[in-house]
């Protein structure tokens, strides 16, 4: 009797009381939204992680600067030393990797033995290091036969070098996990010079492609990397025969047949007033991008040095940029230039010097004063990006260039992001993109505000103002972080914005922006509503 009286209280309830159950089945407003090509119209559909290298998603700037900013070298650098006799006269080209699977740093490099002015009979070999924090390195013993020896690729071809080495966990293969790129010369003479295949299950222990040598013409390193976007394997290197310094382009389906060559890099006006070439390049995808590590090689000569001209016949590094990995962009001191600004007519030597990414060592007694060579793609750890390289204290044409011998790999770190940055001083500027439409309910930023601030408005299609998400209801950024998160004032979070052509105001002063971001950090399941 009682359960039945219930029942009827509960019926009579619904039937007086309609109006606040219905309000909690109407949906948000502007939860729902429609999106089609008439709607989109030219904003830009975005994911990802937001770069501001080139100027894709740039509007207009004003009072704020692109500044292209350098990696800092480690201060135990060199961090891998020469510190045994199977170590040699010096060491450059390397390759450093995590490897997931027991969590250590693995480097491969080269050794040169003999004496410096044994010029073309060097005797090039490949040595293995492991670290547990990619800083201090050991060498372990990879030749039980051989005391104090880490060598672990030794051949009998001639002249075995610039190894480049990925770790391929797509191989259903075990043996062929390690896979390197080398270089060998048998015969001793330019027409043998080859790159060359090899394969590993440990990165110890190395079986050369039978069907070597596979891969086209260079004389040195070059670093594969798998592509997920294209699904090939992808490498760059140089033209030739004959060995032309420009950068080419190859890709493969199986890391074994390689299509021919494309070049993809080659001099500018940029280049003419230091007399620049293009040694290496290396390429690596990046946040929906790709970024590249191109090694600049400053007025070549055999002839004395002049006073005057210290950066005669010696190495430094440059950025360079693509969005579809194939072809690439220079980037500046502001970022990328393009090709037609490339034709103009300005001051290019000052342009070149302040184009510099990695720079050589600046006191005349650094261990890499002459050289520096960051040959494998840059790696990723935690908040920070790193690049490893070689570097030498003489100048390229070390048989005429009497300078002291010294050598190692050092490492340079960059914030993460933080390739180039848009820059505001103590007058306020703004960033201001390109129409665009993104898909989460959060934009997150990586900037440092220490000692400044930066705000973030959101604007229409036609740049009017949106309601709750203005510079006044944005809580300001005052401090260094990678990963900020936008807040306005009434909103909780920024899924009003998805799905809609908008564009973002950033306001700075006392800042660096460096990257943006639309994530999905909510769960946003809704109940039925009518």
């Amino acid at each position: 009797m009682l359960r039945s009286r219930n029942l009827w209280l509960l019926i009579l309830t619904l039937l007086l009381c309609p109006a606040p159950l219905l309000a909690q089945r109407q949906a948000p407003p502007g939860m729902f939204k429609d999106l089609d090509d008439e709607i989109l119209g030219d904003a830009l559909v975005i994911h990802g992680k937001q770069l501001f290298i080139d100027d894709y998603v740039i509007g207009e700037l004003q009072g704020v600067q692109k500044t292209l900013n350098q990696p800092v070298k480690h201060p135990q650098n060199p961090v891998l030393k020469r510190d045994r006799p199977s170590d040699g006269f010096a060491t450059d080209y390397g390759t450093v990797v995590f490897d997931p699977k027991d969590r250590r740093f693995k480097m491969w490099y080269q050794i040169l033995q003999g004496t410096a002015k044994e010029g073309a009979s060097h005797q090039y070999l490949v040595g293995f290091a492991t670290s547990a924090d990619g800083i201090h390195w050991e060498k372990p013993i990879t030749n039980q036969q051989a005391a104090n020896n880490h060598i672990v690729m030794e051949p009998p071809e001639r002249f075995l070098g610039g190894p480049g080495v990925m770790i391929d966990d797509r191989d259903e293969n075990p043996q062929r996990r390690f896979k390197m790129m080398y270089v060998a010369n048998p015969e001793a003479k330019p027409s043998s010079l080859s790159t060359r295949i090899a394969y590993s299950a440990d990165g110890i222990h190395w079986k050369q492609e039978p069907a070597n040598p596979v891969i086209p013409f260079s004389d040195t390193q070059i670093a594969p990397y798998w592509d997920q976007r294209l699904g090939r394997y992808v490498a760059h290197l140089r033209f030739g025969p004959p060995n032309t310094r420009v950068v080419s382009r190859i890709e493969s389906a199986d890391f074994l047949h390689w299509s021919p060559k494309v070049t993809v890099l080659r001099k500018t006006k940029l280049d003419a007033p230091l007399s620049t070439e293009f040694y290496t390049m290396t390429g690596v995808p990046y946040e929906g991008v790709y970024i590249g590590l191109l090694n600049t090689y400053n007025y070549e000569t055999i002839s004395p040095i002049p006073a005057d001209k210290q950066w005669w016949d010696r190495v430094n590094n440059q950025l360079v940029f693509s969005r579809n990995g194939v072809t690439w962009q220079r980037v500046v001191k502001n970022g990328v230039i393009s090709p037609s600004e490339l034709k103009d007519d300005r001051d290019w030597k000052t342009e070149a010097e302040q184009a510099t990414f990695l720079p050589y060592g600046a006191a005349d007694d650094a261990w890499d004063w002459g050289q520096v060579y960051p040959h494998h793609p840059p790696l990723v750890v935690g908040d920070e990006i790193r690049i490893y390289y070689g570097g030498t204290r003489n100048r390229h044409w070390l048989n005429y260039h009497p300078e002291p011998i010294n050598s190692g790999v050092g490492l340079a770190t960059l914030r993460l992001d933080g390739f180039v940055s848009v820059n505001a001083g103590t007058d306020a500027g703004t960033l201001t993109t390109n129409s665009l439409v993104f898909f989460g309910d959060t934009l997150e930023i990586n900037a440092n505000a220490e000692g400044g601030s930066l705000t973030v408005e959101a604007l229409d299609a036609e740049g009017k103002g949106i309601e709750g998400f203005g510079v006044s209801d944005c809580t300001p950024i005052t401090t260094d972080s990678v990963r900020h998160v936008l807040k306005w004032k009434d909103n909780l979070d920024c899924h009003l914005l998805q799905a809609r052509p908008i564009k973002l105001r950033f306001h700075l002063k006392n800042a660096r922006l460096y990257a943006f971001e639309p994530r999905i950090r909510h769960n946003h399941y809704l109940q039925s509503y009518e």
